[in-house]
């Protein structure tokens, strides 16, 4: 550990007549712990020392503002995110929601559309199934129906080759 002599410890001692005269001993000079002796500071100008200290406090200051940032930001960051996993939950719900309601809609639309509940609703409204079977219309010079093999079909006779997926001829 090293300490700095006082000034007057550092220069030689002035004699009687004003000429600075070496001293063999400076009684001011610091110890160690051990007991050694240390070497005499040299001297360091106080602007220098000045400069030191401002250059240190900057950076201390510098260190704590660059922290103190850091800190902010990790704040900032987390509350941001924070704030999407609530909405990204709002929306979770919003999308379970409509996806429920989806399907209510669904299972109404296929229970109005199913046969029996339109039979029902037309046994309801007055209206019976035809005795003859339906006539249908032809009209010159319009392009009749095409079979697979790209002949063409007649709807009526060939009810099995126009439409396979229905089955049988249908009344």
């Amino acid at each position: 550990m090293t300490m700095v002599a006082s000034p007057s410890a550092r220069l030689p001692a002035r004699g009687a007549s004003g000429v600075r005269t070496r001293s063999t001993r400076v009684p001011s000079r610091a110890r160690t712990v051990a007991g050694a002796r240390t070497r005499p500071a040299t001297a360091v100008r106080p602007a220098r020392v000045a400069a030191e200290r401002r250059h240190v406090g900057r950076s201390a200051t510098l260190l704590v503002l660059f922290t103190l940032f850091a800190l902010v930001s990790a704040v900032v960051f987390h509350v941001v995110l924070a704030q999407h996993q609530l909405q990204l939950d709002r929306l979770n719900a919003q999308i379970a929601k409509e996806q429920r309601t989806y399907e209510q809609r669904r299972l109404t639309a296929s229970l109005l559309a199913s046969p029996p509940r339109v039979i029902q609703e037309a046994q309801r409204l007055g209206l019976v199934v035809p005795t003859d079977p339906p006539q249908y219309l032809y009209v010159d010079r319009a392009p009749l129906p095409q079979y697979n093999d790209g002949s063409t079909a007649d709807t009526i006779a060939n009810w099995s080759k126009t439409k396979p997926s229905l089955g049988p001829q249908q009344p």
